[in-house]
């Protein structure tokens, strides 16, 4: 999470009007892959309320282009110096007195700090490279398997422009320290006094080698006949073009039937196409979250409490492995398509044997809900997914998800920004840097204040919030022994 923390406090210092030209890097594993010209895929998402995904291809856009010279080199440019650094001491003092029966008396001091200093730049290829290397080189010939199976999932195609990498190698160090003392005094009993003293430090250091990048920006590929390249699409432009007939038949909504008499429409690729239920309203609200929510648990709800042990742990170990979380989802959602899903092996195939008969059908009312669910945990970072594997081990569900409710009612209409008081009834968890509820909360893009309790709304947040509250809720529902 520190490299999380710190390119999300970068991006801020360099986008204060929020335009959010740049898609920062959501982990350290990823910061070794988005280079220029590197090929990247947007999975569209299965709801609303959380954004798109980006993986990249491993392949370069010359990859996909008939042979010819290799890549023009690019030159560093607008470089920058970041400094952050931050110190908090928080001491506490307690004495109880009972008149004739003696006294008790303790203390507590907690510091903590945590220090990055960095130098970047920015590689960004220019609008005269992309032109003179689409009048030079047309598309292979075949078709590059890639791109016919991101046809085939109906996926949207782009190439990174521009990166901010690091100049050097960064540390990141974070040192927290706790003392604590106490004293009790009995007078009536003069051979019974204590006292005692204790301390706890721990520091902590994550190195992000020179080069690695924070964040990147794309420009869509659209491919016909030729190849063209979007630099400013709309939210309508596919990246593959095809006849009309085809194009019906290649984005026709898949119907998933949760109970004899209701059929519940998942638009394939994506609701937002306008592939819904019948007669149903969905806003882009809480109500509307919730509505969603509701459509897609009613699988769960069933679930033996056997049948959700086994889930429970299958998921507890894909929370810490980001790589089988995002096969596993894969792996469903072809599931779906076909009605039959593979043996696999590891906990992805532990989830995906919770949801098929011994002939290996499908049970669509289980699939569809753990395929929303598996989406909106793949929204999450990777030190989200730690803290929510944490969580599920120990319970700790429902006090998050009361708390991530109450912020999503307070800040709507969520396009504004706007700052939110906090319960202090939901506080008891502790609510103070490294707390876990504060970690999750923070990884969203919010700003968090400690001494009265409040988060800064951040309308760039939604998505990731939406995505946390739809995750903690159905964690809890499958934590709860079934009726």
């Amino acid at each position: 999470m520190a490299f999380e923390g710190v390119a999300r406090r970068v991006l801020r210092e360099l986008d204060r009007r929020g335009e959010q030209e740049l898609i920062m890097v959501d982990s350290l594993r990823n910061s070794t892959t988005f280079r220029p010209y590197c090929l990247v895929g947007r999975k569209r998402p299965s709801s609303w309320f959380w954004r798109p995904r980006y993986t990249c291809l491993n392949l370069s856009i010359t990859d996909i282009l008939e042979p010819g010279a290799p890549e023009p080199a690019l030159q560093p440019s607008g470089h920058f110096k970041f400094h952050d650094s931050m110190k908090k001491s928080t001491h506490g003092k307690l004495e109880l007195k009972a008149l004739g029966q003696g006294s008790i008396a303790g203390g507590a001091t907690v510091q903590g700090s945590s220090s990055v200093s960095m130098e970047m730049y920015t590689l960004r290829v220019e609008h005269s490279t992309w032109e003179a290397l689409h009048r030079e080189r047309r598309l292979r010939q075949p078709e590059h398997r890639v791109l016919q199976q991101l046809r085939h999932r109906g996926d949207n195609l782009f190439v990174v422009t521009e990166v901010l990498q690091t100049q050097k190698e960064v540390e990141i160090t974070s040192t927290q320290k706790q003392e604590g003392s106490g004293q009790l005094t009995l007078p009536r009993a003069k051979d019974l006094q204590g006292e005692g003293q204790g301390h706890r430090s721990h520091k902590k250091t994550v190195t992000i080698p020179a080069g690695s990048t924070l964040a990147f920006q794309l420009a869509q590929l659209v491919i016909g006949s030729d190849w063209e390249i979007v630099f400013f699409p709309d939210k309508k432009q596919r990246s593959f073009r095809r006849p009309e007939k085809a194009r019906r038949e290649q984005y026709q909504p898949l119907s998933y039937s949760l109970s004899p008499s209701r059929t519940i429409w998942r638009g394939f690729p994506s609701q937002a196409e306008g592939a819904v239920e019948e007669g149903a309203a969905v806003t882009e609200d809480l109500q509307g979250l919730r509505a969603e929510l509701g459509t897609w648990s009613q699988g769960l709800e069933g679930m033996s409490g056997d049948l959700r042990q086994v889930l429970r742990a299958a998921l507890g170990q894909l929370l810490r492995d980001a790589p089988a979380l995002e096969a596993t989802e894969a792996a469903l959602e072809q599931g779906l398509r076909c009605g039959r899903l593979e043996p696999q092996d590891g906990p992805g195939g532990a989830v995906l044997e919770c949801l098929v008969l011994p002939s290996g059908e499908v049970v669509q009312e289980l699939a569809v809900p753990v395929l929303y669910l598996l989406g909106a945990l793949a929204v999450l970072s990777e030190g989200q997914q730690l803290l929510m594997a944490q969580a599920l081990d120990t319970g700790a569900l429902r006090g998050p998800l009361e708390l991530v409710e109450s912020i999503l009612e307070q800040s709507e209409p969520w396009q504004e920004p706007r700052d939110v008081s906090l319960p202090p009834g939901l506080l008891e968890g502790g609510w103070e840097e490294g707390a876990p509820t504060w970690a999750l909360l923070e990884a969203c893009g919010l700003r968090l204040q400690r001494g009265a309790p409040q988060v800064c709304w951040e309308p760039q947040a939604q998505a990731q919030v939406c995505a946390l509250y739809v995750s903690l809720a159905l964690l809890a529902q499958l934590n709860q022994d079934p009726s």
